[in-house]
């Protein structure tokens, strides 16, 4: 028997009031069918999958021996990854419900192939594929990028995906972590071991990429803390509480010590009681809280508003069709045309805008590149004057030519870590301000164009329809003018994950612009992480005779230390400009996006305008009885619509209240 030390309530609230959203978003689906708005109608069945297979990403980090394996199983309340006390995950693990136990293993992407389907593998041979062998250490080694395990779990039933990582100790892991995972997990635990407990790596991946990419409610785990004598406890606990707390947005609420082993065998006997004197219990019932009310609540209220905009449409088109309708065939005809030429105007208003867009990309692509190029200089500079005299070498002084092999891969993988640390302080304190600031600027000249462009549209349509009904006069909860363009594009679907767009519409234009700095971080620190692999650079230092020269001259390790700095740093300098440069193209081609959605948005408002008298026209010619028989379908639309929005401010008003 398995001792279950939480019930799953706020899980099973969540999904229900997952279920009352997706019913929702399907019943609007139904409605606007009948109103000719395609674009929005495709927005919302991407909107409607979204929602119903929203999941709860839980990223398990941590170091190597920190017993990371153990804490996912004492969680899971099963031995389902396998754990040693050597280094042992090699690959990504996913943890997922399945009716039944069963494993799906991924090849590792190549850029020469096409990538192979996933291959079933017994699930009693899951070791053979992500447990690391004798004498391999990275991730790369390994042919195969990640394991889906399916499972009967009670935790994964409720929508809950736990994703076991390789030991963080490894250069390719931290770079995959960084690309794959971190913008679309929904919380971290990071595993510690009380017996060393945050080291200085620890709290560089802490500060240098956790919280910079937008993680600043980390959960904190310190394992192994029944390994800690009882009269050193209290400093222990002291210390991780003085050293983690500031880290993590709630202090030391999110900061635990526990005994996942310990955790791990009771679960198994059923002992609730030893469960929770472990420390577990606690665990679960905090990352319930997190996920189930305050991650999956957001997730609620942001699709929420999305389908709140597409009422918003549907409220301002049903008036809008309806005195079209009244109106006869050829006055319609004619205000039609006569609207054609401020629409061509408008076209030309949306090119403006975009080429606005271009402009502000090749002059912050230029000063990133510019500001790039010269942070590597003075890098370059920097080891030379500073690093090689703080490098610790543990090669003896007599060298043979393997003894210097070993060495100059000493030099390399610690200059390659004191450079990774670097560049990433220099993103977050230098590069992520001057993004920040210019992006802001440039957003808010945007909205008022689009604001401009949008009212004039708005105009073209009263024009047409003859209808001096306005949005005040209906009453209409209002959106933005940037979140209806970003909308017409299927905007929400910009960011990863959650969408860039459902930001906006909960918590305005302004915060969405800001949403997509920390996904462009992520962006240039997969760049710097992958420049920055110390196996990459002890093959440049060891080649072209460098050895050899090394052993004919009988230098010292202290000289070879020199010379292997020099080396590293003139390399730095002369690639400075191309390094500079790709840093520059990732933050273009990701601030690019919104220059592509406002693109299409606002395209789309002169489509969705064009899209509606047509088929009114269209509607006209087929006689009056069908004239007046879509009337009076638009009048019993607009009651679904009333009924629709109401039962949508009575979810979010819930939401709120478990929010407040």
């Amino acid at each position: 028997m398995v001792a279950q030390t939480v019930t799953y309530q706020k899980y099973e609230a969540f999904k229900e009031k997952q279920n009352v959203l997706a019913d929702l978003i399907k019943r609007h689906l139904k409605l606007i069918s009948s109103l000719n708005m395609t674009q929005s109608e495709n927005s919302l069945q991407q909107l409607e999958t979204l929602v119903q297979s929203n999941s709860f990403k839980v990223l398990v980090l941590g170091e190597f021996k920190r017993g990371k394996s153990t804490f996912i199983n004492a969680l899971l309340g099963e031995k389902v990854l396998p754990a040693y006390a050597r280094p042992c995950t090699a690959i990504i693990n996913e943890v997922k419900w399945g009716d039944s136990r069963r494993a799906l293993l991924h090849p590792a992407k190549s850029a020469d192939i096409p990538v192979p389907q996933p291959q079933e593998v017994p699930v009693n041979e899951i070791e053979e594929y992500v447990v690391i062998k004798d004498d391999v250490s990275e991730i790369n080694s390994n042919p195969y990028e990640k394991v889906e395990l399916f499972w009967p779990l009670e935790l994964c039933r409720n929508k809950v995906e736990i994703i076991d990582s390789p030991g963080l100790n490894e250069h390719d892991t931290r770079q995959k972590v960084t690309m794959d995972y971190l913008s679309t997990v929904d919380a971290i635990l990071f595993i510690l071991s009380c017996e060393a407990l945050a080291s200085k790596s620890e709290m560089d991946v802490i500060d240098n990429t956790l919280r910079p990419a937008g993680h600043e409610d980390i959960f904190f785990i310190c394992n192994r803390f029944n390994m800690i004598e009882d009269e050193e406890k209290d400093s222990i606990k002291q210390h991780g509480i003085k050293k983690l707390a500031p880290k993590t947005k709630r202090g030391a609420e999110r900061v635990f010590f526990i005994d996942a082993r310990g955790a791990l065998g009771a679960r198994l006997k059923g002992d609730i009681g030893q469960v929770e004197s472990s420390g577990l219990a606690l665990v679960e019932r905090e990352l319930e809280k997190f996920l189930a009310n305050e991650k999956g609540n957001i997730k609620i209220l942001r699709s929420a508003a999305e389908l709140q905009r597409a009422i918003y449409e549907a409220r301002e088109v049903i008036p809008q069709r309806e005195a079209m309708l009244r109106t006869d065939f050829k006055t319609l005809e004619a205000r039609y045309e006569a609207v054609q030429e401020p629409l061509h105007r408008l076209q030309i208003q949306r090119e403006q805008i975009v080429q606005r867009i271009s402009n502000f990309l090749e002059d912050i692509k230029q000063t990133i590149s510019a500001e790039g190029s010269s942070f590597y200089r003075r890098l370059a500079d920097k080891i030379v004057s500073e690093w090689v005299k703080t490098l610790e070498i543990k090669t003896p002084m007599v060298l043979t030519k393997s003894q210097i092999e070993k060495l100059i891969k000493e030099v390399t993988d610690q200059l390659s870590h004191k450079m990774e640390n670097e560049l990433l302080v220099w993103q977050n304190e230098i590069l992520q301000p001057l993004v920040s600031s210019r992006l802001e600027r440039l957003t808010q000249e945007i909205d008022e164009r689009a604001n401009e462009f949008v009212n004039q549209l708005d105009s073209l349509k009263i024009q047409v329809a003859g209808s001096v009904v306005s949005i005040d006069d209906l009453n209409i909860k209002k959106v933005s003018v940037i979140e209806r363009v970003l909308a017409a594009s299927g905007g929400f679907l910009l960011g990863a994950n959650i969408g860039l767009a459902g930001v906006g519409a909960v918590f305005g234009y302004q915060e969405m612009a800001k949403a997509i700095i920390p996904q462009l971080i992520l962006t240039v620190a997969t760049i710097t992480i992958a420049a920055t692999n110390p196996l990459m650079w002890f093959a440049a230092m060891a080649s072209g005779g460098v050895i050899q020269g090394f052993l004919t001259a009988k230098f010292t390790s202290n000289k070879i230390k020199e010379e292997a700095a020099k080396r590293f740093a003139a390399s730095i300098r002369d690639s400075a400009p191309q390094r500079g440069d790709k840093i520059a193209e990732a933050v273009v081609t990701k601030l690019a996006e919104i220059q592509n959605s406002i693109n299409q948005g606002l395209g789309q408002e002169i489509q969705n305008f064009r899209e509606q008298v047509d088929s009114i026209l269209e509607e006209k010619q087929q006689g009056q009885a069908n004239v007046d028989a879509t009337i009076s379908e638009l009048q019993v639309l607009s009651r679904e619509l009333d009924a629709i929005d109401q039962e949508l401010d009575a979810l979010v008003a819930r939401v709120a209240i478990i929010n407040s």
